[in-house]
């Protein structure tokens, strides 16, 4: 008796556990579930583009800021005086400018009067050859024409090296004030990036950074839980993957809003993901690592699920958990 009980004990226990499998692999064809999935939104990180120390915070934690809302400021003292010095070398820079256009205009009449004095040499000197061809005037002035007209020459030649120089000197002039012009705009510019505008709207998440505290260029002080894109990020495993379609409905039960179900639909699947074994796609490919010691769990793909019958009143969290249910 208690033989056939043992075995038909042990019979009932193995149909039962077969079926059981059966029904778990048989479930894959009518239903997918899961408990692994976040409520997550866009994120925004607010960081300055300027270094110095914060000068101000007047925002609070969970506050909500609108798109070009003020969030923080970095002193702006140094950045006026920047602006001030730049002000000032570009104040100089255009004074040289007009300065070299006052010598090219200089150098043209001083090289006008040169060749003047040249033309009247040649004029001399031709006539002293004329004189002396005739016989009226000694060999003596000759050579007194000649070493004027050659001085006259000289000088012309100076006077168009001096003109060039000063050609040459106004395009370097001229270059001197557009870089000056170019570090006045950067100067400005930094001078108004001491403000900080919030880039979207959404609620400030909680922040450490107080006045007083160095802001370093790209470094983010602020984040900022817009109020755009919020979804469901939820892992279903792979064998889920070949059922799921873009626009499939889903009911959704909220961490944050527990014993509600919400309807939302399948908005994408991921069609590649990395985890712990396939290093070095990381930042590219979502990391979903099955974590396990002895037992190959079935991999995990990222599956996207917006909720667009949300109540307006509804208040998201970035981060909280939900779970899901996908009728095939």
């Amino acid at each position: 008796m208690l033989n056939w009980i043992e075995t038909h004990l042990v019979r009932a226990v193995l149909v039962v556990a077969a079926l059981l499998f059966a029904a778990y692999e048989l479930s894959a064809m009518v239903f997918a579930y899961s408990g692994d999935a976040r409520t997550v939104a866009a994120l925004v990180s607010v960081a300055p583009e300027v270094g110095g120390p914060i000068s101000s915070i007047p925002v609070r934690a969970d506050q909500q800021v609108l798109a070009g809302e003020t969030v923080f400021a970095i002193d702006p003292r140094p950045f006026a005086l920047a602006v001030a010095s730049a002000e000032a070398r570009l104040a100089t820079a255009q004074q040289q400018s007009a300065l070299a256009q006052q010598a090219v205009a200089e150098g043209s009449a001083s090289l006008d009067q040169a060749r003047a004095r040249q033309a009247d040499a040649a004029d001399v000197l031709a006539r002293q050859q004329r004189l002396v061809r005739d016989g009226d005037t000694p060999m003596q002035r000759v050579d007194d024409a000649t070493r004027d007209a050659g001085v006259a020459r000289a000088a012309v030649e100076q006077a168009d090296a001096a003109a060039a120089v000063s050609r040459q000197l106004v395009l370097v002039r001229q270059a001197e004030a557009g870089e000056a012009t170019a570090a006045l705009d950067v100067a400005r510019y930094e001078l108004t990036r001491a403000t900080v505008a919030a880039p979207a709207a959404g609620r400030v998440a909680p922040f450490t950074a107080r006045p007083g505290d160095s802001a370093v260029v790209g470094r983010p002080v602020l984040l900022l839980v817009t109020d755009a894109d919020w979804r469901i990020v939820a892992n279903l495993t792979e064998r889920h993957m070949g059922r799921l379609r873009p626009g499939q409905s889903v009911w959704v039960m909220l961490g944050s809003d527990p014993w509600r179900v919400h309807r939302g639909r399948v908005r994408s699947t991921a069609a590649a993901v990395t985890g712990a074994a396939m290093a070095g796609d990381e930042g590219v490919l979502p990391a979903v690592p099955a974590d396990t010691d002895w037992i190959r769990l079935p991999q995990r793909f990222p599956v996207e699920i917006v909720l667009p019958d949300l109540p307006s009143g509804l208040r998201l969290y970035h981060g909280a958990t939900a779970r899901l249910l996908v009728w095939f």
